[in-house]
């Protein structure tokens, strides 16, 4: 794993500063609006606004067909309207943004077992103070973590699962969830 110090000079020579503009949150090119939220990130979501699971968050729209013909997938997304993350405001605010997922908190960055990858953002070559990227380094690395241990869960979970082949099952780090 990149450590700390490694992975801020690596940010802080990528550059980095948010311009909210709402980009990363809009529909630019196809799924490009799709995050990732896992089953901890929606309860959060939940208990700080009162919003319920179906307010939030939707089942990711790729699905695996099981042995038996049951439709499956590992992943929850953000709800999301046609051209935008439900959550973006006419000001291109987030209207979540302090319970907001690990996913939003890093872009563009990403941890992978590359290292550091970057996406495509206006803000990106744009000066990153010192503090900054150690946040950012910090919250990448919290996010790495935390991605494995529900990977993990998840395995576990699937490898004993018994999915219903009338519904949508959605494998989850809390359990099976079926819809429909």
């Amino acid at each position: 794993m990149i450590k700390h110090e490694e992975l801020k000079a690596k940010i802080k020579e990528t550059g980095f500063s948010c311009r909210m503009c709402g980009q990363c949150c809009s529909l630019i090119s196809d799924n490009s609006n799709l995050v990732l939220v896992s089953a901890p990130e929606i309860r959060r979501i939940m208990d700080g606004t009162g919003l319920t699971w179906g307010e939030i968050a939707e089942p990711y729209p790729e699905t695996l067909i099981g042995d038996k013909g049951e439709e499956y997938t590992f992943a929850w997304c953000l709800n999301r309207t046609e051209k935008k993350c439900r959550f973006l405001n006419e000001d291109s605010r987030c209207s979540i943004y302090g319970y907001r997922p690990q996913i939003c908190r890093t872009y563009p960055f990403m941890l992978d077992e590359s290292g550091l990858l970057t996406f495509e953002c206006p803000g990106t070559g744009d000066k990153v103070s010192e503090e900054a990227a150690g946040r950012i380094a910090e919250e990448l690395i919290e996010r790495a973590r935390f991605e494995r241990e529900e990977l993990e869960k998840i395995e576990k979970i699937f490898s004993s699962a018994e999915l219903k082949s009338d519904k949508m099952n959605i494998i989850d780090s809390e359990g099976v969830k079926t819809i429909g």
